[in-house]
């Protein structure tokens, strides 16, 4: 992985003994760094996008990251997201790399359509398949969201549709090495479901599946070429965005992040258990100087 740019990602691979040890905090500050470009980008062109899930509890609850994170997340309503991924191609400084499934062909963490990684580091996530292959730079996630069809039976429907074709390349990624009989004949209907929906089918598909929504709907969720179909929320809860404060800068989140943090959370401001304080990474690292 070692000095890649925006010209030249076919390979990530990277020699242990080139690289050093990243503090959490070193490589949070990483994170708001590129969050302060994505933010510059976003007001350049008038994109709408706000600070989410954990980002935003940290925002509200400390001023800044909850401090044993170890990722940043922020969403987009589709027609932004969309836009946004056209234009972060151009225009994302040298230093950081825009991870699609169309940028990055070896990606795979099929959950998150979209993650902005920084160039020249590592950041290997805990219960997930590790794949050397792709780029695995301290990142952000960048989520779409979808306003919801005007029948929920409609959006069950799609998000039923949109959910065992991700699942399928999801469980694919983390196949157990040991499987039962009836794991086999099931994992043998997820590869002939990965067959059939190459990357760009996959991707048409979800368009095919985005147009069912209602631009007008009140609600919005996450998008349907994610997991997460529990999460419904009022859009008059996000917008108008306002600013919060997050480590020392400024960033766009929801007006009504009280509303969104109790649904997600409960007692947000209450802290977790010391024991449950855990982060995703088991490895932090960049490029040695």
């Amino acid at each position: 992985m070692e000095n890649v740019s925006k010209k030249n990602h076919e390979e990530y691979k990277y020699s242990e003994d080139k690289y050093e040890d990243l503090s959490l905090r070193d490589a949070q500050m990483l994170m708001v760094s590129i969050l302060k470009d994505v933010d510059e980008i976003c007001e350049k062109h008038n994109l709408k996008y706000f600070l989410d899930a954990g980002t935003l509890l940290g925002a509200v609850r400390h001023k800044g990251f909850i401090p044993w994170d170890d990722d940043m997340d922020i969403g987009m309503l589709r027609e932004d997201y969309e836009k946004f991924l056209k234009i972060a191609k151009e225009e994302l400084p040298e230093h950081l790399f825009l991870q699609t499934f169309d940028n990055d062909k070896n990606y795979d963490i099929y959950q998150v359509p979209c993650k902005i990684r920084y160039n020249n580091t590592i950041l290997i996530e805990k219960n997930i398949a590790e794949n050397h292959d792709m780029h695995n730079g301290v990142y952000i996630d960048v989520f779409p969201y979808d306003s919801l069809p005007k029948k929920g039976w409609v959006y069950k429907f799609q998000r039923m549709l949109s959910y065992n074709v991700l699942k399928s390349f999801i469980r694919l990624r983390e196949t157990p090495e040991k499987l039962s009989f009836k794991n086999k004949i099931t994992f043998t209907f997820y590869k002939a479901i990965t067959k059939i929906f190459t990357v760009k089918r996959r991707e048409k598909f979800f368009k095919f599946l985005v147009n069912w929504n209602d631009k007008n709907s009140p609600y919005m969720g996450y998008g349907l070429d994610t997991v997460w179909s529990e999460y419904v929320y009022r859009k008059e809860d996000y917008f108008d965005l306002i600013k919060l404060e997050f480590e020392g800068e400024h960033f766009y989140g929801p007006k009504n992040a009280d509303a969104i943090l109790t649904q997600l959370y409960g007692d947000y401001m209450t802290l977790p258990k010391e024991e449950e304080r855990v982060w995703h990474a088991k490895v932090i690292k960049k490029l040695k100087v």
